[in-house]
């Protein structure tokens, strides 16, 4: 029962009653879930990266999330003019209204817009896209910022620089051009352990890219498979490059003009030495030939006044005088016999590599023989850019290929001039020898005739 305003009662019946309270308590329910739950645009909390040439998003959304499809939804770059980056209004993009730059790059998906997810899709990256943008709905709450870095890596070159001052050791050159930001540049062996390198050299472009290149100097006691690797921390890319280095090389002078001196040097003091132990070889010789002269004549002048016991203790000194002189000969002997052997492994050595070379340049004019063919084939078909471009090359590859080829028939002749070095001494020591081993034959027949 309600009373009315000039105080009569009416009455109204329980159901009416209940179906007023129930609508009118969904009413302000809605009204109050309005008034105190607007949605808010929410950015990333961290930078989002890119590499230039990818796609990449831009993550934006609304929360509480509701349809932002009809709504109002500006991505900008206060840096820009003019500032729209993409602008969603009345469910089209106004492309009027956007910078040059982004041009068919940018995107709203509509079905994420429905969800409340107002990221936005940006394809092609390019490093100028790098920056702070904003993402904003005039009719919400707040607006986010997003920062975009933008990252550009690059291929790798190993470079073989030659040897270092020691010959045990060879020096490589790791090169690589078009990064940003500017990365780091890191040796390792084949263990994956760092090598200590020297400082990285470091220069920027005009397009604001890096240049970095570093050398470092391997030992042959690390592993042969060496890794250059350049990497930037900030956008967690890196790109890295193997080499294998062949055992032959560290072994190998840093020179040709340093090769040639090394193995002069090497022959010449080969032959000192043969010269000085013949040298003392028969100075020895000769001292013990007049001592035991000497003894002769003592003997033969003496014999009359010695007893035979005084004859038997002569013999034995003399006997004991012409086993030693054998007992000399015979090492003086092996260690000529030692020196052949080491130069006639020297001489095998050289051959090998000899052969290798020889097979690396029948290689390198097979290769040229074919890219000759290639450049008639290439002259039949008419001029065009990518015909133009052919030819360059191939004129690089003719270059590269004569200046190999000069190199490699140097070295042959190197080496084909040390191997004929090294056949003479071994001709002057094997001559040397078998006249040892006529002086060993006489002292033999010395020491029969004595004992007779």
């Amino acid at each position: 029962m309600f009373r009315l305003k000039d105080g009569r009662c009416c009455k109204m019946p329980l159901g009416t009653i209940c179906v007023f309270l129930f609508h009118h308590s969904i009413f302000f329910f809605h009204l109050a879930h309005f008034c105190g739950g607007v949605s808010q645009v929410v950015g990333p909390s961290d930078p989002v990266v890119a590499i230039v040439g990818d796609d990449t998003v831009l993550p934006c959304h609304l929360d509480p999330a509701v349809n932002a499809a009809d709504m109002t939804v500006e991505w900008t770059r206060s840096d820009l003019t003019p500032r729209f980056v993409h602008v969603w209004r009345d469910g089209v993009e106004l492309v009027n209204k956007k910078n040059e730059a982004y041009m068919e790059r940018t995107s709203l998906p509509i079905n994420n817009l429905k969800l409340g997810d107002i990221s936005l899709k940006l394809s092609k990256v390019k490093l100028s896209d790098r920056g702070s943008y904003k993402c904003f709905s005039p009719a919400l709450s707040g607006q986010a910022s997003v920062e975009l870095v933008v990252g550009v890596v690059s291929s790798l070159i190993i470079t073989v620089m030659g040897n270092s001052e020691d010959s045990s050791k060879v020096v490589l050159q790791c090169e690589s051009a078009g990064w940003y930001p500017e990365p780091e540049l890191l040796w390792l062996d084949g263990e994956g352990n760092l090598l200590s390198a020297g400082p990285t050299e470091t220069l920027r472009g005009p397009d604001d890219l890096y240049t970095v290149s570093s050398r470092v100097t391997v030992e042959k006691r690390h592993s042969n498979n060496i890794t250059c690797r350049v990497q930037q921390r900030n956008t967690n890319q890196s790109r890295e490059t193997h080499i294998h280095v062949p055992g032959d090389l560290f072994n190998s002078s840093c020179s040709s003009a340093g090769h040639i001196a090394i193995s002069v040097v090497v022959i010449v003091l080969l032959i000192l030495a043969v010269v000085f132990v013949v040298w003392k070889y028969r100075s020895k010789c000769q001292d013990r030939n007049t001592r035991t002269d000497q003894v002769f004549t003592e003997e033969r002048t003496e014999t009359h006044h010695l007893t035979k016991d005084v004859d038997t203790v002569d013999f034995n000194i003399d006997q004991e005088n012409i086993n030693a002189r054998i007992k000399k000969e015979e090492k003086d002997k092996t260690e000529l016999i030692v020196v052949v052997q080491f130069l006639m492994a020297h001489k095998y050595d050289l051959d090998n590599d000899i052969h290798e070379l020889k097979k690396t340049l029948r290689d390198l004019q097979k290769q040229q023989n074919e890219n000759q063919s290639r450049l008639v084939k290439n002259n039949k078909k008419p001029a065009d850019q990518e015909s133009l471009k052919f030819d360059k090359i191939n004129e690089e590859e003719t270059t590269n290929f004569k200046t190999m080829k000069k190199n490699i028939e140097k070295e042959i002749d190197e080496k084909e001039t040390q191997i004929n070095s090294v056949s003479y001494v071994v001709d002057v020591i094997a001559k040397k020898k078998n006249e040892l081993e006529d002086t060993i034959k006489k002292t033999q027949t010395q020491r029969e005739n004595s004992e007779a």
